[in-house]
């Protein structure tokens, strides 16, 4: 009976080691390997530090400094599986404006930000096998409706 028990114990523990999701944790951007437009109000710095809420929510807290010497910073939520996610600060999102995280596996993501009703950006978040990278591809439009691609490459701390 003991044997059973410490073994139901090790599967259990092993299960929740397998379902650990690999983005939580500390992540700065590497410019370096980062393919981004190079405008004042691009990252010269950004460090994202996801966890997981007891709510089963992930929370994203990102600071940034631009290239202008300007910093910012932002708060998000979204369930862990998957869906709509909620901009807690600087202030919530726009009238109108929808982002929402789809979760393929662990380690892969779509984000799409939809404003009223159209895809304005969509992301797509990779993280390495060995969980060590993630790369962002992103693609959006600027003000004149020019497509704008940019890959961000963030290194786990």
């Amino acid at each position: 009976m003991r044997k059973a028990m410490l073994l139901l114990a090790i599967v259990g523990f092993t299960n929740s080691l397998w379902g650990a999701d690999p983005i939580i944790g500390t992540w700065k951007l590497n410019v370096a390997k980062s393919k981004i437009p190079q405008t004042e109000t691009a990252p010269k710095e950004t460090t994202d530090v996801y966890r997981e809420l007891e709510t089963g929510q992930i929370e994203l807290s990102r600071t940034s400094t631009l290239m202008n010497g300007s910093r910012e910073s932002s708060k998000w939520t979204w369930p862990r599986e998957g869906g709509i996610a909620e901009r807690k600060s600087p202030a919530p999102l726009p009238a109108g404006t929808s982002y929402i995280e789809l979760l393929i596996d662990p380690g892969h993501w779509y984000v799409t930000i939809l404003q009223n009703g159209k895809q304005s950006l969509l992301m797509h978040k990779v993280i390495t096998k060995d969980g060590r990278t993630m790369q962002i591809a992103i693609k959006s439009f600027d003000a004149q409706g020019k497509a704008v691609e940019q890959l961000q490459v963030f290194e786990k701390q």
